[in-house]
């Protein structure tokens, strides 16, 4: 059965009516506020947009499962990366993730991990759902990481270059 397909390998159970998972579902819209935490505090507009995209896919792929559900919530996943590379190309620089952004992220994963259908820690009828965990926690640390790319690279996200000035400019720079 193709509804079983969706969110099968999410813990929760799956429920009839609008939100196949309830907790899933509702928890996907930390994508969207993320997006536009990101969006008020500067970050770059496209990944701030697939941040928030992927919350629309997730509640679409969680909740109510509509054909091509699946392709939207993958896809969506797909933009964060594309666009947050893009802009790091553009930008020449590649901001270093804070450390709330690395340890959310970190204990999103294990969440993930440890609560997915058949994992030890999976509760399918429980209100505490590890997959919930993982969305709420992944979109703090996105956003984290997201908000220290200001629309300027800041200084310490800026290459250090090294320049001669006066009466040496044609003698051999030393590098510390």
């Amino acid at each position: 059965m193709a509804l079983l397909a969706l969110g099968g390998s999410d813990c929760e159970a799956l429920h009839s009516g609008l939100l196949g998972q309830p907790i899933n579902s509702l928890s996907s819209l930390a994508y969207v506020a993320a997006g536009a935490y990101v969006l008020r505090r500067g970050g770059p507009p496209g990944p701030a947009l697939a941040l928030a995209g992927v919350g629309v896919g997730s509640v679409l792929y969680h909740g109510p499962m509509p054909p091509g559900a699946e392709l939207t919530h993958d896809g969506s996943l797909v933009g964060v990366p594309l666009t947050a590379l893009a802009v790091a190309w553009r930008r020449r620089s590649f901001p270093r993730p804070p450390t709330l952004a690395g340890v959310a992220l970190l204990v999103g994963a294990l969440a993930n991990v440890l609560t997915r259908t058949g994992a030890p820690l999976c509760r399918p009828d429980s209100l505490a759902q590890g997959h919930a965990a993982w969305h709420v926690l992944t979109a703090v640390g996105a956003a984290a990481w997201l908000c220290r790319w200001t629309s300027a690279p800041s200084v310490e996200d800026q290459p250090r270059h090294h320049s001669v000035v006066g009466h040496n400019a044609g003698a051999p720079v030393r590098r510390t």
